[in-house]
C-alpha cells in the first residue's frame, strides 16, 4: 500500500469497530518515524441514516479529542484530514496492552482492583468534568502502558456531550451497557456501571459480555460476590456502580473517585501470599508435559539488610501506596505475573525457521515433552516458557542475592 497522504505509511491492520477501520502506521514526514494509529470512517451499510450517523460520531470524536488530548493518559489528536473523499483522524499510539489479554487469565486479587479503579477513574473524572460520557468503556479500550503500567482511556468514537434529556442513537457493547444507555439516554453514571462491570470482571473472571451474571429476583440486581472474596466496603461500592437504576448510582467519575479515595485500608498481600500466587500460576499448568529452566545470571554483589516482618495485624498499606505498587514495578503482583503473551505459528517460523528447528531450541532451552508435540502445543509452551523468563528476571531483580549465581532452577509444569 502506498503512504497515505503522502505521508503514513501502514504497517499493519488493528481491527475494525462500527464505525471505522484502525491502522498503526509510521509518519514518514517525521525524523523520528512516529508511529501513530490512523482512523478511517467506514460503515458496513450504506443506508442513509447510518452514514450520518457514523460521520456525525467521527466528527464528534475529533472534537473531543482536541478537548481531551491534553490528558496524559487519554491519546493525542495529531490531526484530521480528507482524502479521496475518506475522511480519517490521526492519533497517539499507545505502547501496551488492551485490558481485554490481562484479564483472561486469573482473577485479581482486591488490593489490583482498587488500584485499577483509583487509576481509571481518574481519567474518566477527567473526562465528566468536560461534560463528556465516553459511551463504550471495556476492557478492549483500555490499555496498560508499558513505560509505567498505567491505564490509558482510547477510542472515543462513541463519545456524546452530556445533555439532561433527549434520546440519542444506541452505542456500546453488550454486557458493559446499563439499561439506560440500551434506551439511547446515557449518563455520566453509565460510564460508572461499565467500569463496576470490568472490576467485576477483573474479580469473577467473567466475562458479563458472553455469560451474563445471574440476578436477585426481587430487586433485579445482579448477584456476584459469592464469586469472589472482597471486603464489605468494596463490595458495597461495586454494588453502587453497578445498580440497574441509574439514580442509585455515583452521579459522575467524580463521587466515585472519591469514595474510592476514602476507603479503608486494603490488606496488602505479604511476600509470601505473592510468591504463592505466581506459583498457582505456575502449578495451574500441570500436565502440559513441559520443564522451564530459570535464568541463570550472575549477580551482583549486593547486601541488603533483612527487612522486618511486619504483623498481620499491622501489613496494611494505604490506598495511595497500593496505586503506586499496583502501576510501578517490579514489586507489585501485576508486574511479576504479567499475562502471557500469546505467541502463533508465524510467529515461531520467523525466529527458528521450521518446526524441527522449534524442537531443537526448546529442548536446548529446557523445555520438554512427554509426547510429540503439535503446533499448538508449541505455541503454548514458548509463550510460557517468555513469560516464565521476564518473572525470573523480575524476581532477580528484586531480591538479589550473589548465592544464586549459576544455579539453574527447573520448574516442572
Amino acid at each position: 500500500m502506498s503512504a497515505l497522504a503522502n505521508r503514513y505509511k501502514i504497517i499493519k491492520d488493528l481491527g475494525a469497530g462500527g464505525f471505522s477501520k484502525v491502522y498503526l502506521a509510521k509518519d514518514l514526514d517525521r525524523a523520528d518515524g512516529r508511529r501513530c494509529v490512523i482512523k478511517k470512517l467506514q460503515t458496513s451499510s450504506e443506508d442513509p441514516f447510518t452514514v450520518r450517523t457514523a460521520r456525525r460520531l467521527f466528527q464528534t470524536e475529533v472534537n473531543v479529542l482536541k478537548k481531551l488530548g491534553s490528558h496524559d493518559r487519554i491519546p493525542q489528536l495529531y490531526t484530521s484530514f480528507e482524502a479521496e473523499r475518506q475522511f480519517y483522524l490521526v492519533e497517539q499510539y499507545i505502547e501496551g496492552r488492551s485490558l481485554d489479554r490481562e484479564l483472561k487469565w486469573w482473577q485479581w486479587p482486591e488490593a489490583k482492583v482498587v488500584a485499577f479503579l483509583q487509576d481509571i477513574l481518574e481519567t474518566l473524572a477527567f473526562v465528566h468534568r468536560q461534560q463528556v460520557i465516553h459511551r463504550d468503556l471495556k476492557p478492549e479500550n483500555l490499555i496498560r502502558r508499558d513505560r509505567d503500567r498505567r491505564i490509558v482511556l482510547i477510542d472515543f468514537g462513541s463519545v456524546k456531550k452530556h445533555q439532561p434529556s433527549g434520546q440519542t442513537a444506541i452505542v456500546g457493547t453488550q454486557g458493559y451497557m446499563p439499561p439506560e444507555q440500551l434506551l439511547g439516554k446515557p449518563r455520566f453514571s453509565s460510564d460508572i456501571y461499565a467500569v463496576g462491570m470490568i472490576a467485576l470482571r477483573a474479580l469473577t473472571n467473567i466475562d458479563p459480555a458472553k455469560t451474563p451474571f445471574p440476578r436477585d429476583p426481587d430487586t433485579g440486581e445482579f448477584l456476584w460476590q459469592h464469586q469472589t472474596n472482597v471486603s464489605a466496603e468494596l463490595a458495597q461500592i461495586l454494588d453502587k456502580m453497578i445498580s440497574q437504576d441509574y439514580r442509585r448510582r455515583y452521579p459522575s467519575a467524580v463521587e466515585a473517585l472519591e469514595t474510592i479515595n476514602q476507603l479503608q485500608d486494603v490488606p496488602a498481600p505479604s511476600r509470601r501470599r505473592m510468591l504463592q500466587a505466581v506459583g498457582l500460576g505456575v502449578m495451574g499448568l500441570l500436565g502440559t508435559g513441559m520443564a522451564y529452566p530459570a535464568l541463570s545470571q550472575e549477580l551482583p554483589n549486593l547486601k541488603q539488610p533483612p527487612a522486618p516482618s511486619p504483623s498481620p495485624e499491622k501489613e496494611r498499606i494505604t490506598p495511595e501506596e497500593i496505586k503506586k505498587s499496583a502501576t510501578q514495578p517490579p514489586l507489585s503482583l501485576a508486574t511479576l505475573a504479567q499475562a502471557p503473551e500469546m505467541l502463533d505459528k508465524q510467529e515461531l517460523l520467523r525466529r527458528y525457521g521450521s518446526y524441527n528447528e522449534c524442537r531443537r531450541v526448546a529442548k536446548a532451552n529446557g523445555i520438554k515433552f512427554t509426547t510429540t508435540p503439535t503446533w499448538d502445543k508449541l505455541i503454548h509452551a514458548f509463550s510460557y516458557s517468555d513469560a516464565l523468563h521476564h518473572i525470573s528476571q523480575v524476581y532477580l531483580q528484586t531480591y538479589p542475592n550473589p548465592k544464586l549465581a549459576g544455579i539453574i532452577v527447573e520448574l516442572s509444569l
